[in-house]
Order: structure tokens, then C-alpha cells, then sequence
């Protein structure tokens, strides 16, 4: 059986449906969010899936078993129908007998977080000693961040956090936690962290060692939650074990699509020596534009505002690129404006793939996406030739191909968009991954697979938009690549 690792953030047994468009009732960082794994089945057969849920540090699970997933196909399951008594917080497990990916989709029952925060889950081998989390806030920008660690070893490991503050040399605040128990989770709330000041911005790495000897290596992941203290925003990306010389961006814009504009979190994943880097915007139909040299210490963050080099209304993607230094980067975006609150981790070089899986793709029939959602998809070539032969196939909640959108060639470092209506994938109700009689939608599951020839660099980040027009939220996730 093939494991999946999901970090779950500030569950609820229950499980509800969001509200999009009600009114703020509570900030997102008091908010007890329900969380619905969406699990896709990569392989070529039909899949079982069971599911083991861990509490907060405990060593015991609740095992569910989830049934039978068709080859391609996508479907979710809430946590509430799960675990059906009293509430939960913690971390779960999935196992199958075919390859699966998962997303974990954030849902308010309250309805005063508009959006649905959407993180990945994790492979198996994705574990590693060191996790990386390029932004860190207490009570800063109107926002606290919650971040999960789970143990993907088969054994308990001891897990320190250094939290660096922009511009610091040497860690502002050092936290840790011992013993925690194989699959399970243990989450730090940075808001209420005494040893950090108020008004805290900066980064954090996190480390592993076996708790058996405190010497030995252990393995985690990190899924993170940045979460306002005065409304409704929210946003999740996950910690990253990758770092380089490079990081690609596949979204970049400044006042586009109605005010949207990206900002980076860049940290340096060196915990003893500085890198030196800029970022090279990419405009759709335009020349590059350099923003830098910027200089980061061990460890240190440094943000980057898009506006700061890119006129109003251009779009595109970005190249965060070391110029000097023997310092790593690894980058968080964050997209804002027209209501807008979005965050996505950047792609490390030499990390993408000619073949990616997104497993949570919904297109409403409703121009104003009241009730339903629309997804929308940035290929972005980081391989340094050509990507040929780009296509993106659509396959319903059954496993069956609705359509592919055939992209052709991606220039190296271009970027191109799809969507289940730009591959005209929407059945006579003008929805795609949205199911009933009647156009009711009574049903959900779609995903897509996206393909390129044999040694092509892709990466791939969905945004998922919520809510009415000119009240609308959305939140971005990364696509997985697929061996």
C-alpha cells in the first residue's frame, strides 16, 4: 500500500458547507475551519483507499476506509463523516494500493472565511529533516500564522523551530517539541508564542532528529496557515524541503484582472551563509524586467513587491534567481486586491515534471460563481528548453477523460492558462466537476492531468475562486508532479 501524509489545520469533526459572499463574522484566526481531503487516483488501476487519522500527538489512529477510486478520477471526503463524534485537530494518513495525490480543501461553516484555504498533502518520500517556511507572522499585516508539523517517520522524533526576523543574523526565538509519535502532528500558533514580539515578520526552519538518540536525522512536512486577526482572509501553502538557485513564480501581476497584484516571500535556506539575488519578471508579450540584487542573511526573509517594477495591468511570471552567494532561496506568493487573498509555494529548479496532477478542479455554471467555484490553471514552463506536446487532459469524478486542451509549446520560462472552459469541457449545464439533475449541484469531483514529452520541466498552480462577482475570494494551490 502506498501512503499519502495530510496535515489537517484546525479541524472539526463536523463538516459544512462554506458560505461564499456572507458577511465577516469572526476573524479567520478564532475560526475552527472543517476540512475535506480531495484525493485523486494517479495510477492505472482501480485504487482502495484507507484513511488513519491521528490526533494532536497522539500515537493512536482512527482508521476509515474510504472505498475504491477509479483510475484518474477525483473525489473528497470530509473529515466529519470520518470522525462523527465530538471534535477533532490533528494529522491523517492515506494508504492505497495505486499512486494517489491529495489537496486539503479549508471550509468555514460560519461562512466569514469566503474562501476555502487549499494545501497539498504529501508523499511518503516528501519527508525530510529540514522544512523551510519563507513567511512568519505574529500579529503582523493583520495576520498570526498556524503551522502543522507531522512526523513521517516510523518512529518518534524530537522537532525544533527557529523563527529569524527580517534582517536578523541569528534566530529571534528557538521552540521545540518532543516525542512526537510516527503519523502524527503536533501545530504551533505563532500568535501566541511568548518568546516572539509582537509585530513578528520574518521566517522559521524547522528541524527533525529521532527522539531515541537526538543525533539521527528524522523526516517531517509542514502545512501552513497565514490567517487574519481582524477578517476573513485566509490562506495555506505548505513548508518546503527543496531550495535552489532558482525559484519560478507562475504567477506575476501588478493591478491585473480587475486589481490583482503578487507579492514574494523569499527566504534563504542557508542557515550560515548569505545569497545574493534578484527577480526576473517575465511579462506576458513583453521583455524581462530586473528587480534586485537584494542580499539575505542565514536564514533571513526578504519581501517583494510586483508593483514595485511592473506597471499597472501587466501580468505574467517570474524567475527568482541567485546572482551571487552560496545561500539557497525557496519563495512563497501571495496574491491581493479585488478582493483577492491568495498564497502558492514557488517551484525550486529542476523540481518540475512532464507530468503533473491537479485533484481538485470545479467550474460553476453560474457567471458569478454564487454558490459553485471556478478553477483556473498556470502551466508554467522552468525547464531551460522548450516544453513540446502540452496538454491538459479533464477527467470527471468517475475517471473519464471529458476532454484535453492541447497547448502545443510552452517557451522555456513562458507561461500559458487553461481551464475546463478553455478546453471546452463542461457538460450541456456549463459545469464541469459539479453534478445533478436539473443543473442542481448535488455532486462534486474533477480533476485534471497535465503532460508534456519526455523531459519537459513543468509546474502548475490552480487558483479556486469563490463568491459573487465583485465580492469574490480565491486561494491557489500547487500542482504534483507524477512519476
Amino acid at each position: 500500500m502506498k501512503r499519502f501524509l495530510v496535515a489537517l489545520s484546525l479541524v472539526m469533526a463536523m463538516c459544512f458547507s462554506i458560505l461564499p459572499g456572507a458577511a465577516f463574522a469572526a476573524p479567520a484566526y478564532s475560526t475552527a475551519f472543517s476540512v475535506s481531503i480531495t484525493y485523486q487516483n494517479v495510477g492505472s488501476a482501480t485504487a482502495t483507499v484507507n484513511v488513519s487519522f491521528f490526533a494532536e500527538n497522539s500515537a493512536t489512529a482512527q482508521t476509515y476506509a474510504a472505498g475504491t477510486l477509479a483510475a484518474g478520477a477525483s473525489t473528497s471526503l470530509g473529515v466529519g463523516k470520518a470522525i462523527t463524534s465530538g471534535s477533532f485537530k490533528g494529522s491523517a494518513v492515506l494508504s492505497a494500493d495505486q499512486p494517489v495525490i491529495a489537496t486539503i480543501v479549508q471550509l468555514d461553516p460560519s461562512g466569514a472565511v469566503k474562501n476555502r484555504p487549499l494545501s497539498n498533502g504529501f508523499g511518503a518520500a516528501d519527508g525530510s529533516a529540514q522544512q523551510l517556511i519563507a513567511t512568519v507572522l505574529k500579529n503582523q499585516f493583520n495576520s498570526s500564522t498556524i503551522f502543522s508539523v507531522q512526523n513521517t517517520e516510523s518512529a518518534p522524533v524530537n522537532v525544533t523551530v527557529q523563527y529569524y526576523a527580517v534582517g536578523a543574523t541569528s534566530p529571534t526565538a528557538t521552540v521545540s517539541a518532543n516525542n512526537l509519535p510516527a503519523g502524527a502532528a503536533k501545530y504551533f500558533d505563532v500568535g501566541s508564542i511568548a518568546a516572539l514580539p509582537n509585530g513578528f515578520n520574518g521566517s522559521a526552519i524547522v528541524t527533525a532528529k529521532l527522539s531515541s538518540d537526538g543525533t539521527t536525522d528524522g523526516k517531517i512536512v509542514v502545512t501552513v496557515n497565514e490567517l487574519d486577526t481582524v477578517g476573513g482572509v485566509a490562506k495555506s501553502f505548505e513548508g518546503s524541503s527543496s531550495s535552489g538557485a532558482k525559484v519560478y513564480m507562475p504567477s506575476a501581476s501588478c493591478n491585473a484582472f480587475g486589481g490583482q497584484s503578487t507579492s514574494y516571500a523569499v527566504q534563504n535556506a542557508d542557515s550560515a551563509n548569505s545569497v545574493t539575488f534578484q527577480v526576473r519578471y517575465k511579462p506576458t508579450g513583453g521583455s524581462d524586467v530586473i528587480d534586485g540584487p537584494y542580499t539575505l542573511s542565514a536564514g533571513g526573509k526578504k519581501s517583494i513587491v510586483t508593483c514595485n517594477k511592473l506597471t499597472a495591468g501587466v501580468a505574467g511570471s517570474a524567475v527568482i534567481e541567485r546572482t551571487a552567494g552560496s545561500g539557497t532561496l525557496v519563495a512563497v506568493g501571495k496574491v491581493s486586491g479585488a478582493n483577492f487573498q491568495t498564497a502558492f509555494l514557488g517551484i525550486v529548479e529542476n523540481t518540475g515534471s512532464a507530468k503533473i496532477a491537479v485533484p481538485y478542479i470545479r467550474w460553476a455554471s453560474n457567471a458569478n460563481v454564487a454558490v459553485d467555484q471556478r478553477s483556473a490553471l498556470a502551466i508554467q514552463n522552468i525547464g531551460s528548453t522548450a516544453a513540446t506536446n502540452v496538454q491538459v487532459k479533464y477527467i470527471d469524478k468517475d475517471g473519464n477523460v471529458v476532454n484535453t486542451h492541447v497547448i502545443g509549446t510552452v517557451a522555456a520560462g513562458a507561461k500559458v492558462s487553461s481551464s475546463p472552459a478553455l478546453a471546452n469541457a463542461l457538460d450541456s449545464c456549463g459545469r464541469f466537476g459539479i453534478y445533478g439533475a436539473s443543473c442542481a449541484s448535488l455532486q462534486f469531483g474533477g480533476g485534471a492531468i497535465i503532460t508534456a514529452d519526455s523531459g519537459s520541466q513543468l509546474a502548475v498552480v490552480v487558483r479556486v475562486i469563490s463568491g459573487n462577482s465583485g465580492n469574490q475570494a480565491g486561494e491557489d494551490y500547487n500542482g504534483v508532479n507524477v512519476q
